[in-house]
């Protein structure tokens, strides 16, 4: 069995490969060749704890991670995201592999961003503007960094400390210019692409602040009560899930405007597989505000762990 901790991960894993990896997962998907039940979800006093689970024929690779989001972490100078794997052998149910997926979690969400970036941002988009500087801020900047010619960043975080270091260590990363604002509004309103990686339960985007032909991430709030872009955001633009199912579930982005009479279910306008696969188009203007919500799907988590043991193997001759 094998046993792999984040360095290992760290250094086995790139966004490219992931950003790959998880393109063809939800090609899988979309085509009936998964297999993936619901997450399920124990809340607690500070924080909850999930299981997901996945199985890709074509990649052949079983997974299950168990993982809890604990906001108040902060506090303690620890991470919000605590997470672990188990990779399964297809034909005895064995495990196989186990590895710390906290930092393998925020990759594969940078992953996801990355590819509905590729499919719905402009081909020409230069400015990001990001609000939330955790690790998961991390990723999905090097997600999009990936996929688009990025010049300037604009980072906001509730913590000044906590968006001044993250400029200086992405500047230096992605040999970009990321400059920390003191309100969400100023990461905004100059920005073509917008990432919004919380846990906040309150909007953290109006949509009076978004520019003609922005395109929007947003994959912090899965909580039915919780979301990071306000109402008029979701009503002016083109919707896509990444699946449709969960996120009328989990969503409060989509539930609560639901609620409010604002949309129905129809104004959800694409799956992400769908416009990976070409059933539907993706971005059709230069003056469309698209929007891409993401509740998270255990197909990246198997995806991009199938990857990291093939690579681990390869590089160990097993």
């Amino acid at each position: 069995m094998l046993f792999l901790s984040e360095s290992d991960v760290q250094r086995l894993l790139t966004m490219r490969e992931a950003i790959e990896a998880v393109e063809e997962a939800f090609k899988e998907l979309q085509l009936g060749k998964a297999v993936m039940p619901e997450r399920t979800t124990l809340m607690l006093k500070n924080g909850s704890i999930s299981q997901m689970s996945a199985y890709l024929k074509k990649a052949n690779v079983a997974t299950t991670k168990v993982f809890g989001i604990f906001p108040k972490n902060v506090e303690y100078n620890l991470p919000t995201t605590v997470a672990t794997l188990l990779v399964y052998d297809l034909e005895t149910g064995k495990v196989t592999a186990v590895m710390d997926a906290a930092y393998l979690t925020a990759v594969r969400t940078g992953a996801v961003s990355g590819v509905a970036t590729k499919y719905l941002s402009r081909k020409d988009s230069k400015n990001v503007g990001i609000i939330g500087c955790g690790m998961q801020g991390r990723t999905q900047l090097w997600a999009v960094k990936e996929v688009r010619e990025i010049e300037r960043a604009y980072a906001y975080d509730k913590m000044a400390s906590a968006r001044e270091t993250f400029a200086e260590e992405m500047s230096k990363k992605l040999g970009i210019d990321v400059i920390p604002t003191d309100s969400p509004q100023d990461a905004v309103r100059n920005a073509d692409m917008v990432i919004t990686a919380t846990t906040s339960v309150e909007p953290m985007v109006k949509g009076e602040w978004l520019r003609e032909g922005v395109h929007v991430n947003a994959i912090g709030s899965y909580y039915p009560n919780a979301r990071e872009l306000d109402t008029e955001t979701i009503v002016k633009s083109k919707l896509v899930v990444d699946l449709k199912r969960a996120s009328l579930e989990e969503a409060g982005d989509i539930i609560l405007p639901i609620n409010e009479g604002a949309i129905t279910e129809k104004h959800i306008y694409a799956e992400l597989g769908e416009i990976v696969i070409g059933k539907k188009l993706g971005r059709v203007n230069e003056r469309e505000i698209t929007v891409f919500k993401s509740v998270g799907l255990a197909i990246q988590d198997a995806a991009v762990a199938g990857l990291i043991v093939k690579k681990f193997k390869a590089t160990f001759k097993m």
